[in-house]
Parts: structure tokens; C-alpha cells; sequence
């Protein structure tokens, strides 16, 4: 077995590849590419294998060749953007990769509209199921690579679906570039989202500066979130739990989740956060769901059932809020800490006087605050105004010590 051997992974562009990568085709004993990249090769004394769903099933197949053949891994732009280049990495140590990158489809397209790009926040909706549009939309600068499914035109409909407001905002959509078929056109998202031009495989959508965003998801008003009843936790009672938590990158348990709005509002604030949203009542988990549908989050998860009985499928968590337990709430509360992560955050709130005692007398050597939020609304009286107190809500909040 050859003690030395490595694997060259090459971007290539449209119009073709670089002098050196051109090289490592002519040395190359086995490439792996898309068929439109080896179509490009014009050798007949080197085995080629097309980088499809067969060929990554059988990665390990390819790699152990590499030992006794020297293999060339070819792909659009750079490999390491969303490429080959990181299915690689996940497989071989870095000193078994040679990379060398090309330029991404987005930066030539940047490069043709003489636009700087060092603040563009980057998307792409490859293997994704949800595309989130708020953090989307509230980018100033925005790259969304797209795919067979969802091209340019379709994302830009999505986007004016979920954001009316944002039907204006100009737009860029670039498909097939560095092509003979090329196709580049500056519109609005609206314009964009009607145009079959746009409606290609190897499309890119780019969404310019604009003052339409959405808001950001935090203390959204009740009425955003279908709920049942008084079934929600209230705005400023969703800021000030989200407050307490700090949240950050990990896993987060929403129990008793009723409308979804705390774990949904977490997972928008904090795309790093998997969140794990528990929901015993049949109806309020089918709301939870179109709530869900709606924000679209990419690590959001309805877990419906009671929370003994799924507790133990749950990961490891480094955030809880437990917002509902009734006469369970004080086992939720310690198998749920008994879980937390050292370093983890716990808050739970109530309403009803016995589930405020509980509050108060569990886990009390690891609270860090236990405190009362006082609300009160304005409202019209006769020519003048007065204020209606509701429900005072406590709010306990617990610490596990330790390093994460």
C-alpha cells in the first residue's frame, strides 16, 4: 500500500478549469465528477467514475482505490462551498486532501455585476427541507444557491409568499453562468418570481439592500402563532425567557410547548439551535406544526407525546423551558435538569398558584433567580386611559455548573 498517497480535489468553472488543474487531469489515473465535468475530458486512457447518489454510497469503495491509483476529484466551483470538498473531509484527514479551489458561481456572478460581496450572507437550499426566509430576508446582502427544485423563480415566489412586503426588493437572478445559455436578469422578487428564464437548475437568486425586512422573532405579537385559548406564552414574557437562557449553538427542549412560540422564536434567533419542541395535546401539536411550517426554522422538531415517554429519545440538552407540566411539573423539572449539559441553562414559568410553589421549593440550590413579571396593558376609559393588570407570571431560572 502506497504509505504516501493523497487525493486532488479541483474546482472547475463553466468555461472550463485553470492551466493547473488541467495538469492534474493529464496525470490523473481515476477522476470522479459530474457527468457534465467529464463530458469536458477528452482522454480515453483514464478511468472515470460520475459523482452521483451511487458513487457517494460507495465513497469508501473509491477512497481505498485511491491508495493504488492516482485519483482526481473534480466540481463546480469551489469544493469546499457546499461541494465534494467537505464530504471528503468528513471521510480523510486533512493531509490526504489536496484542495484547489475555483471560483463559486455567486462570485462570478458578483464579478459581472461589479458588486462587492465580503458582506453577503450565504444560502443554499441544497438537501434542505426549509428554507429560512426571516434570516433570509433580514440580510442585508443575500446568496441563495438553488437547485432542480427550487430555482431562482421558485424561491423568489416562496419569498414573496411568506414576506409580502418584500415583493419589491430588488433582486438578481443568475442561471447558467459562465455558459453559452447564461441568463442574468436585475428585477424585483416579484418579477423574478414570474419569469421562466429564471426557472433553471444551476440558478443563483441574490437579493440586493433593502429597508423591507422582516421583524426580528422575538416577542412576536400573539396573533402571529395560531394557538388555542390562552395557550401561548405572552411577547414579553417570550423576551424576557429567551433573555435568561442565553442562548447559543446546542440543543434546547421546549416542554409543554402549547403554540411553539418560545421554541420557534429561539430557533429563528439562533440558527446554531436545534430545538426539540414536546407537546402532549394532539391539537396543540398539529397548530405547533403550521406554526412551524410557517417560519420555516431549519433545526425546529415536533416531538408529540408526553414527555416520560419521550424524554429518553431526546438528546442531551443545553437549554429547557418548561412552560406546562400541571401536577408533573416537578419530575419535568428534575429529569429535565438531570439532562441539561454542565454549563446548561434552565427557565420554567407559571401561572397557577401551585405550580408557582413548585417553583419555588425544587431544585433551589441550582436557581439563579426566581422572580414575578407584573404586566399590565393600557386601555380606554371613558375620555381617558387605565391600565388592566393580567395574570403575574413567575419565572424561575436554574443553572448546572460546569464547562460546556
Amino acid at each position: 500500500m502506497n504509505e504516501e498517497w493523497m487525493i486532488d480535489v479541483a474546482g472547475v468553472s463553466a468555461g472550463g478549469w485553470q492551466a493547473e488543474t488541467e495538469e492534474l487531469v493529464m496525470r490523473a489515473e481515476l477522476i470522479v465528477a459530474g457527468q457534465r465535468i467529464l463530458d469536458m475530458i477528452t482522454r480515453r486512457d483514464v478511468e472515470k467514475i460520475p459523482l452521483d447518489a451511487s458513487a457517494l454510497r460507495n465513497l469508501e469503495r473509491i477512497l481505498a482505490r485511491a491508495k493504488e491509483k492516482r485519483t482526481l476529484f473534480l466540481a463546480s466551483g469551489d469544493p469546499l462551498y457546499n461541494g465534494i470538498g467537505g464530504t471528503l473531509r468528513r471521510h480523510l484527514p486533512e493531509e490526504r486532501l489536496r484542495i484547489h479551489p475555483n471560483p463559486t458561481a455567486f462570485q462570478e456572478l458578483f464579478a459581472k455585476l461589479a458588486v462587492p460581496w465580503e458582506n453577503a450572507a450565504l444560502f443554499s437550499v441544497h438537501g434542505k427541507k426549509t428554507l429560512p426566509w426571516r434570516r433570509i430576508l433580514r440580510s442585508k446582502l443575500t446568496v441563495i444557491y438553488c437547485d432542480a427544485e427550487h430555482s431562482a423563480k421558485v424561491i423568489a415566489a416562496e419569498l414573496v409568499a411568506k414576506y409580502p412586503a418584500c415583493a419589491s426588493r430588488r433582486a438578481v437572478a443568475g442561471c447558467d453562468i459562465g455558459m453559452e445559455s447564461e441568463f442574468i436578469r436585475s428585477a424585483s422578487l416579484a418579477e423574478i418570481a414570474e419569469d421562466p428564464g429564471a426557472d433553471r437548475s444551476l440558478s443563483i437568486l441574490v437579493l440586493l439592500e433593502d429597508r423591507a425586512m422582516p421583524p426580528l422573532a422575538l416577542g412576536l405579537d400573539d396573533g402571529y402563532y395560531e394557538h388555542a385559548g390562552n395557550m401561548i406564552t405572552h411577547p414579553e414574557v417570550r423576551a424576557v425567557v429567551l433573555s435568561k437562557l442565553r442562548l447559543h449553538g446546542g440543543v434546547m427542549w421546549d416542554v409543554g410547548a402549547g403554540s411553539g412560540s418560545v421554541g420557534l422564536e429561539a430557533a429563528g434567533l439562533c440558527p446554531a439551535l436545534s430545538v426539540y419542541a414536546v407537546e402532549k395535546n394532539a391539537e396543540r401539536a398539529e397548530q405547533i406544526r403550521r406554526n412551524a411550517e410557517r417560519e420555516s426554522p431549519a433545526e425546529f422538531h415536533l416531538c408529540e407525546g408526553t414527555f416520560s415517554d419521550l424524554e429518553k429519545e431526546l438528546p442531551d440538552p443545553d437549554f429547557v423551558f418548561v412552560g406546562g407540566g400541571g401536577a408533573e411539573l416537578e419530575n419535568i423539572l428534575k429529569k429535565a435538569f438531570e439532562r441539561l449539559n454542565p454549563g446548561g441553562v434552565m427557565a420554567a414559568t407559571a401561572v397557577m398558584a401551585e405550580s408557582c410553589c413548585v417553583l419555588a421549593r425544587t431544585l433551589k440550590e441550582f436557581r439563579r433567580e426566581l422572580l414575578v413579571l407584573n404586566l399590565a396593558r393600557a386601555l380606554p376609559l371613558g375620555d381617558g386611559t387605565c391600565y388592566k393588570a393580567e395574570n403575574p407570571i413567575t419565572l424561575a431560572v436554574f443553572s448546572k455548573k460546569g464547562e460546556k
